[in-house]
């Protein structure tokens, strides 16, 4: 009974998606005066029973008729596991030696991309959506990206945990040059808006394709690539190969196609792979 995209000020989805501590439903929240905060003592995390790390900060959120550490749980992508954040509630405002940012900071939950075709779909689209549906898209935006866990972890997979693999296309959503993990943002700094967690709710993906191509190779360019003749592609991997692709290349050729090629992915760099 929760809709996609659930504000506080609205009683009547509050008391149905909220019970005990908990944030039953997993949608899209959107909070008012959300600050980073020192946690005096540091928590330990566990990362896929392998990795720990220590949150040296926590999410404070002010002005709301609640007190203490509560569980926030978020839509978000299926393949991961920490769909929830948690949040401490304080009355009152804002305290007066904080830093108040009139801006919107969206609190990420990073799966792990180790390609471009994960990190679109699972993470990128979706948090387009939100940044799209709280009218955040325009340039000057300035907006704030945080995610849940460190993306650095195993620096032997720099594709898989790294907040830098695909920067060129984050940069198409106006984000300021801070993108990292929340408890390594400068503390006592709020915002007037945050929104936890995302969704993919777009109704014609060909948009979300042009808004990034022509952020990243720039629409002189784009015009070049869509007004030359058509390739058929064979995107060849690594791993999962098409093990008669050659055959598969012929053919086309032999329908009548004049401009084929295979292309292997993992040996370009991202901004070559979208364009």
């Amino acid at each position: 009974m929760c809709q996609s995209y659930a504000s506080l000020r609205k009683p009547r989805l509050y008391l149905l998606c909220y019970y005990g501590d908990l944030f039953l439903c997993k949608q899209v929240y959107t909070f008012h005066n959300v600050c980073i905060e020192a946690l005096q003592t540091p928590v330990t995390r566990v990362f896929n029973r392998k990795f720990y790390y220590n949150e040296t900060a926590k999410i404070t959120i002010y002005n709301l008729h609640r007190e203490g550490l509560h569980h926030l749980h978020v839509a978000g992508s299926r393949n991961s596991l920490w769909n929830h954040w948690d949040v401490h509630f304080r009355q009152g405002n804002i305290p007066s030696s904080h830093k108040l940012h009139n801006g919107t900071v969206f609190f990420v939950v990073p799966t792990c991309p180790a390609n471009l075709h994960h990190f679109w779909t699972d993470e990128f689209v979706p948090l387009y959506s939100v940044v799209k549906h709280n009218d955040r898209l325009y340039p000057g935006a300035n907006n704030q990206i945080l995610y849940r866990q460190p993306q650095d972890l195993d620096t032997s997979d720099s594709e898989c945990l790294s907040t830098t693999a695909f920067e060129d296309i984050l940069r198409t959503l106006y984000i300021n040059r801070f993108h990292d993990v929340f408890f390594r943002a400068p503390v006592n700094e709020c915002y007037s808006n945050a929104v936890f967690g995302t969704e993919a709710n777009v109704p014609d993906y060909r948009i979300v394709i042009n808004h990034v191509t022509e952020n990243v190779l720039g629409k002189e360019t784009v015009e070049r690539i869509t007004s030359s003749k058509s390739y058929v592609t064979f995107v060849q991997r690594q791993y999962r190969r098409i093990i008669n692709i050659r055959e598969l290349l012929q053919t086309a050729l032999d329908i009548g196609f004049r401009q084929v090629r295979i292309v292997y992915f993992e040996r370009h760099s991202v901004k070559k792979q979208v364009s």
